[in-house]
């Protein structure tokens, strides 16, 4: 009789609220929903962005300069009490979404998110990183640790520009839509976009199958990587349209 091999399953649930994993702290404000606001040092997660999305650790300025060499204890701030906050160069404000692409447990309650701002205007863009998995099975192949590790780099390289358009309220991920429809009405800022002038990947005019395979497979590779060049070109927009919402 054949030996038959002990499959163990393993569920690891992951523990993300940790006040030990932010990369660091640094100087900003945030306002609460009361309006109030406080300044102080505020935590950074560069290396798992989605916590930035769910809460803040705040040490209160005033503290911090009464003592200065003493570790002062950090206050958590959910999405739900924040309006926004600010550190350096980056705000973040909150926004009602749900990612019905990736229903995790981490992202499920009042599905506010603290998004980073990357324009305002007629079109709202902001940056959203989708929430790692919460259970992971072995089943003999991919260990939990290089499943979770594969599960973390997906979910950094694949965020989401999201962008909302005057009064339609749906965020929609710009990586995967056709921006020229939001460009459409400023003739301007759609050929540039079209023949690449903000940095983009031009567009292909061309309209045979293969173009259009072709197109799509072009879009999917770079989109992510060119960002900032899309941003470019919804500022321009906005700044192309500042009386119109």
């Amino acid at each position: 009789m054949k030996k038959k091999c002990l499959i163990l399953i393993s569920l690891f649930v992951l523990f993300v609220f940790n006040v030990k994993a932010q990369d660091s702290y640094q100087p900003g404000f945030a306002i609460l929903n009361d309006g109030t606001r406080i300044s102080g040092l505020i935590s950074i997660y560069d290396k798992d962005p989605w916590f930035n999305q769910l809460f803040i650790y705040l040490k209160d300025s005033a503290a911090v300069a009464t003592n200065p060499n003493k570790d002062i204890k950090a206050k958590k701030y959910k999405a739900d009490e924040l309006k926004y906050y600010k550190i350096g160069d980056r705000t973040f404000t909150k926004i009602h979404y749900v990612d019905m692409e990736n229903l995790q447990t981490k992202s499920l309650g009042s599905n506010n998110q603290m998004m980073e701002i990357l324009a305002l205007g007629r079109i709202n863009a902001y940056r959203f990183y989708p929430y790692p998995q919460d259970t992971f099975v072995s089943l003999g192949g991919a260990t939990i640790e290089e499943q979770i590790k594969k599960d973390h780099d997906e979910k950094i390289k694949h965020w989401k520009l999201l962008a909302q358009k005057g009064s339609d309220e749906k965020y929609r991920n710009v990586f995967d839509y056709d921006l020229q429809k939001y460009f459409e009405d400023t003739p301007e800022v759609l050929e540039k976009y079209q023949k690449g002038a903000y940095g983009n990947e031009p567009i292909s005019a061309k309209k045979g199958l293969a173009a259009r395979m072709m197109s799509m497979a072009k879009k999917a590779a770079y989109m992510p990587i060119q960002w900032e060049s899309i941003v470019a070109a919804i500022k321009d927009y906005n700044q192309k349209n500042i009386a119109t919402k």
